[in-house]
């Protein structure tokens, strides 16, 4: 033999044959060596150590072996390389002998003797067609988790970028303005601390981040001498800042990779107590990430200097925070916020 243990044709199907008569071996290559590399062994220990070294495409095994059966070869091929075909070998035209060769793994079985020899030279085609057709299916499945792992890296290379150009958005139209620069940068900062006090996954944190740095972005659509007013805004003018959680919500709500920040951004204004804006949202109506975020907003706002007042210093901002727990605010959330205060997790710019 040469081939890696086989003989016949370099590059064709390798079958191996597995009988303990001489006569049947020599009937099937003879049979069969026109079109396949064959190999050949008289026991199932034999044909499974040469298995080990050689491997094989399909196996024609007699069931009734000297030593381990042919079903015990059946079971051992099968748990090693599923993917080999496998053919038994009866003298015995019994159903039960069929179906427990069948229950196995095998591919088929063959009746011997032999009355129409072409039968075998059939059955092993098909089993190595059908051996051909596992692998190429096998090798398109390979290739599509290779395409859908390549894509979804795309996707999120260009939904980070996306989000990136947003949060450069955010970022310019708060640099116009030097009481609120930097303001989107802390609001995420200080969500992600009430995050963690609230034992958010992983991934529900990471939206967090992203919602709370985007949650201002409709104020792109806002007049600029509105955002930029000293003195208080009159109802019209209060009506059309109010307007800027649903301009956000509509240009998030457009990328489909996105949707799951909406709450923050077209909730963050909600209250507690139902009288918010714009859906007038009450209690657990309002999502929590929306919750989370308000906190945080509320407090960069105290703390932060305004053209019409100094910022609050920590205590004070607290005190206004407890205030509104429980009207304004979700008292659950103002409670992990404390906690984030407590372990230094938030700090403020100025502390009494």
């Amino acid at each position: 033999m040469d081939m890696n243990g086989y003989s016949g044709t370099p590059g064709s199907a390798r079958v191996l044959i597995v009988d303990d008569e001489e006569v049947i071996r020599r009937l099937l290559y003879e049979t069969l060596s026109p079109e396949y590399a064959l190999a050949s062994t008289e026991t199932a220990e034999q044909a499974y150590d040469f298995i080990e070294e050689h491997n094989a495409d399909v196996v024609l095994v007699d069931k009734n072996l000297p030593g381990l059966t042919g079903l015990d070869l059946l079971k051992q091929v099968k748990s090693r390389s599923p993917d080999v075909e496998v053919i038994v070998i009866t003298g015995y035209a019994s159903l039960e002998s069929a179906l427990d060769a069948l229950r196995l793994g095998a591919y088929d079985y063959l009746l011997k003797p032999f009355d129409d020899i072409s039968i075998v030279s059939e059955k092993v085609r098909r089993a190595i067609e059908k051996r051909e057709l596992a692998k190429e299916r096998n090798g398109l499945l390979e290739q599509l988790m290779v395409s859908n792992k390549e894509l979804r890296s795309t996707q999120d290379f260009m939904r980070r970028s996306y989000l990136e150009t947003l949060t450069s958005m955010i970022t310019a139209l708060e640099a116009r303005d030097a009481y609120t620069r930097g303001h989107s940068d802390r609001v995420a900062e200080f969500s992600v601390a009430i995050g963690k006090e609230l034992n958010l996954g992983p991934d529900r944190m990471e939206r967090l981040r992203d919602g709370a740095r985007l949650h201002d972005l409709g104020k792109i659509g806002v007049r600029e001498d509105i955002l930029n007013k000293v003195g208080r805004l009159s109802p019209e003018e209060f009506e059309h800042i109010k307007q800027h959680p649903i301009i956000g919500a509509e240009i998030i709500g457009k990328m489909e990779n996105y949707r799951q920040l909406l709450p923050m951004i077209r909730n963050h204004h909600e209250r507690w107590d139902g009288k918010g804006y714009p859906d007038g949202l009450a209690g657990e109506q309002i999502p929590l990430e929306a919750r989370i975020v308000s906190v945080a907003d509320c407090y960069d706002a105290m703390t932060s200097k305004r053209p019409y007042r100094d910022p609050l210093l920590l205590d004070s901002a607290m005190n206004i925070l407890k205030e509104a727990s429980g009207s304004q605010l979700d008292p659950t959330v103002v409670g992990a916020f404390f906690m984030a205060v407590q372990k230094s997790i938030v700090t403020s710019p100025l502390k009494n």
